[in-house]
């Protein structure tokens, strides 16, 4: 059983674990596979629908994690796994695509295998700078592997794989650079914590703020992401000490809002380094130290190891900790922009554009080879 290439199938199917990680560096992969004439798909779970737009075509699978929670809750998850596959394989049966990239996480493995055994070609994109369980795994039935980070950690020796960046949206891109920035007698944190981070940060960053030396703190104003829960407390403590503070659970202009920071304050997720990296933006990034296999502490070290961000463990971090290190870089303005012109040399604005013309060529090459 082979897939069948003719000029009227331009389908292709993008499969994306249920969060944000997963989810947006396919929707910016769709969104160039679609200016190309492609009709695309995403497959993903519930979780993953609601940060799919309604305009775009949709199909939601069965998935769970089968290595986490008790033993039945194992069973449960294989039971949903195999029920995902039941699904996908029916769906990629009826409407044969030219293509399928997973994009890791337990939704992209049905997906993943289904096409495989239907002899459709799949593709991976591994978004983090240690190489995912699911990656890992479905890397044997992949035509190759599309890395973010040139140094990824856990590639099988046998899978193949191209360094193409992570797809991040073109507005980080396209922000004046850090030098340029409008100077103004403000100092702007921007602070973006996600669901996991908002805690930590809404606990410890405040303490932090309260500590820094007068000089800085009457000029510092913050916008920081939070859950919603937070926000009232947060307000008030911060003002208490008259600072200027835009909190709120969710932020739709992030570039703007980095685009005007003197420093952005976040976890690692491949994205956010991603974006750190494409807006030319120094950082303090504080990985989350339960992330599986320390993804987020590789991922920090694409930044760091290349001095365009500083990292701080989360274990033990003091408030006069994180004081004296918010206080020491926005003491020292020159060192800010060599972070920020360091972070943008490591920026793959095209990385989307890449990872569609490798498919392409690979698909219609084939093509020409069987006419």
């Amino acid at each position: 059983m082979s897939s069948q290439i003719n000029s009227q199938n331009r389908a292709v199917f993008l499969a994306a674990g249920g969060t944000g990680g997963h989810v947006f560096p396919a929707l910016h992969t769709a969104g160039a596979l679609k200016s190309r004439g492609f009709d695309v798909s995403i497959i993903t779970d519930k979780r993953g629908l609601s940060l799919v737009p309604e305009n775009m075509h949709r199909k939601t699978i069965y998935a769970a994690s089968p290595f986490a929670g008790s033993l039945t809750a194992r069973m449960l998850a294989l039971a949903k796994l195999s029920m995902g596959f039941l699904q996908v394989f029916i769906l990629l049966l009826r409407q044969r695509p030219l293509a399928v990239i997973g994009y890791g996480g337990y939704p992209a493995a049905s997906p993943t295998l289904a096409a495989w055994l239907l002899r459709i070609p799949v593709w991976l994109h591994e978004q983090n700078a240690v190489m995912g369980r699911t990656n890992q795994l479905m890397s044997k039935l992949a035509r190759g592997v599309f890395i973010s980070w040139p140094n990824t950690i856990g590639l099988p020796a046998a899978a193949s794989h191209v360094y193409t960046g992570l797809p991040v949206a073109a507005a980080f891109s396209r922000l004046h650079s850090y030098e340029d920035k409008k100077e103004t007698k403000q100092l702007h944190l921007a602070v973006f914590g996600g669901s996991i981070g908002a805690v930590l940060f809404a606990n410890i960053l405040p303490q932090a703020v309260a500590r820094l030396p007068e000089s800085l703190k009457s000029a510092v104003r913050i916008t920081q992401q939070a859950q919603k829960d937070q926000i009232d407390a947060l307000q008030s403590t911060y003002a208490t000490q008259n600072i200027d503070a835009d909190i709120r659970p969710f932020f739709t202009d992030v570039a703007g809002i980095i685009e005007t920071a003197d420093l952005v304050i976040c976890r690692s997720g491949a994205s956010t380094v991603a974006e750190l990296a494409a807006a030319g933006r120094p950082s303090l990034l504080i990985p989350f130290a339960h992330a599986l296999d320390g993804h987020q502490l590789a991922n920090a070290r694409q930044l760091a190891d290349i001095d365009a961000a500083v990292i701080m463990q989360e274990q033990d971090l003091t408030a006069d900790q994180l004081a004296a290190k918010i206080a020491n870089l926005l003491s020292a303005p020159q060192k800010l922009i060599a972070q920020a012109n360091a972070a943008k040399t490591i920026a793959c604005p095209d990385a989307a554009r890449k990872i569609c013309s490798l498919i392409e060529t690979h698909l219609f090459s084939k093509k020409k080879e069987a006419a």
